[in-house]
């Protein structure tokens, strides 16, 4: 859902050993902001609310930190990552 929440138009998953020795998410995207980087795999973490009234209008399909949260517990994870500017 992060890919989509991205606007991502082309999402292409890669898997190796059954996902075992490679996962590998691309997607075509807005990326990452920078700003957004020291927090992406935190847990309770998202860039996609910045004010509590932004609860009112939610029009994501999840929040990114969860996912990449519980992910890094159990691997080893390289996010790579290019917006516009």
């Amino acid at each position: 859902e992060n890919s989509l929440d991205a606007g991502a138009k082309a999402i292409t998953v890669t898997a190796a050993g059954g996902g075992l020795k490679l996962l590998q998410i691309q997607d075509d995207g807005s990326g990452i902001r920078r700003e957004d980087l020291p927090i992406v795999c935190e847990r309770f973490t998202t860039s996609k609310l910045r004010s509590f009234d932004d609860l009112q209008s939610i029009r994501t399909f999840g929040f990114r930190g969860e996912a990449l949260a519980s992910v890094t517990h159990v691997a080893r994870v390289t996010i790579t990552t290019r917006t516009r500017d």
